[in-house]
């Protein structure tokens, strides 16, 4: 077994989100996922549009456990401009899933540097937790995803808000505004009930769903 089989990445995707992935992808005969971790749920969602040609990029080459995904950056993805029809990602949450792997108590820890087991390459966002950084990040990644989308191209976002010190943070929000403002329009939304950590400072406060968003690129800035 070699060591990306043995590594547990700390946020799949949720199979109840798969049939709406499916249903918002419908058509698109080439498909990107940016951000792809282990890349196993595409393969299982392209067990349900059989049609389409599923890429996928991971930065951690440690997690990839799938053909369909290849070892690259999100914020430099090595292909031409307009070269798919879908974008289908879902970012880091900017939760406490960012925390520090060296932790000082024993309490259990579902964190991307845990998993990994070693220092996360610095740009990935599995490091940052909500702030001017990780808006920064993303707005960096959204723009290289749009680079090489087709005008007139889906972009299929998935993204869940959070707790912090007793608040939601609204992170779906943001990423929603965001995208508008890189020139997407949404179409259509999904929000699935989705488990979430079961540790936390929260007090058992946790967001219970997470969003698909479908937006249509334009491909004009507004």
């Amino acid at each position: 077994m070699t060591q990306a089989q043995t590594i547990r990445h700390p946020a799949r995707y949720t199979p109840a989100l798969l049939p709406v992935f499916a249903e918002y992808l419908q058509g698109a005969g080439s498909i990107l996922d940016p951000f792809a971790g282990t890349g196993e749920r595409l393969e299982e969602l392209q067990a349900l549009l059989p049609g389409a040609r599923i890429v996928g990029v991971e930065l951690e080459a440690d997690w990839i456990k799938s053909p369909l995904v290849r070892q690259g950056n999100a914020l430099d993805l090595p292909f031409d401009d307009r070269s798919f029809d879908a974008i289908l990602t879902s970012p880091t949450y900017a939760n406490r899933m960012a925390d520090h792997h060296e932790a000082r108590d024993d309490s259990p820890r579902n964190t991307y540097r845990h998993r990994l087991g070693r220092p996360l390459h610095p740009d990935n966002s599995g490091g940052l937790q909500w702030g001017r950084e990780y808006r920064t990040f993303h707005l960096r990644a959204w723009t290289s995803a749009l680079r090489v989308l087709k005008p007139g191209g889906v972009f299929v976002l998935n993204v869940k808000d959070h707790i912090r010190a007793g608040k939601r943070v609204r992170v779906t929000d943001w990423h929603i505004e965001a995208l508008q403002g890189l020139g997407c329009m949404v179409t259509d939304r999904a929000d699935i009930a989705a488990p979430g950590n079961r540790y936390g400072a929260n007090g058992g406060l946790r967001v219970e769903s997470e969003a698909v968003i479908r937006f249509i690129y334009t491909g004009h800035y507004y």
